[in-house]
């Protein structure tokens, strides 16, 4: 009787251990998901994987005291743009250049490149913005935030 009694003993606690396993993955998931719905009202650097990367650019010795160029104009097509790490560069007419945090204003996520119409869409619920950052369609409520640039000599660097 003592094996019987052992044996399921034993079953209960691989059936639990199992349990506890799915349950423990389930939750990895929900925080992942979570994790992945981030807040606009609270921002980190670390949001976006590629913030701090180097890009290599280096200005070899620039004096102009506006440091590392971002992007070079010619980089940055006439009615659209680029995303430059977590930076939208766009270019609305012939040398008119804005900048705008790639973040979107909804949740964080990071937003694609102007389209072929002009057209910055966030890929995570599909808020849309013009070239001038203004808010097209939500859910966002408000446009893109502008970030301070200085063109200079052809390069495009953060004021």
């Amino acid at each position: 009787m003592s094996d019987l009694k052992t044996g399921s003993e034993e079953a209960r606690r691989v059936l639990a251990s199992r349990r506890g396993l799915m349950c423990g993955l389930a939750g990895l998931g929900a925080a992942g998901a979570l994790t992945a719905c981030g807040t606009a009202e609270s921002p980190s650097e670390n949001d976006d994987p590629t913030t701090g990367a180097d890009d290599g650019a280096t200005t070899g010795g620039d004096d102009s005291g506006a440091g590392t160029p971002i992007a070079a104009t010619a980089d940055v097509p006439e009615g659209g743009g680029i995303v430059v790490e977590d930076t939208v560069l766009v270019q609305p007419s012939a040398d008119e250049f804005l900048a705008f945090s790639a973040a979107c204003p909804h949740m964080g996520t990071p937003v694609n490149p102007p389209d072929a119409d002009g057209t910055i869409i966030c890929p995570n619920h599909g808020s849309a913005f013009s070239l001038e950052g203004e808010l097209e369609q939500g859910p966002a409520e408000t446009g893109l935030t502008e970030v301070g640039i200085t063109v200079e000599d052809g390069q495009i660097y953060l004021a």
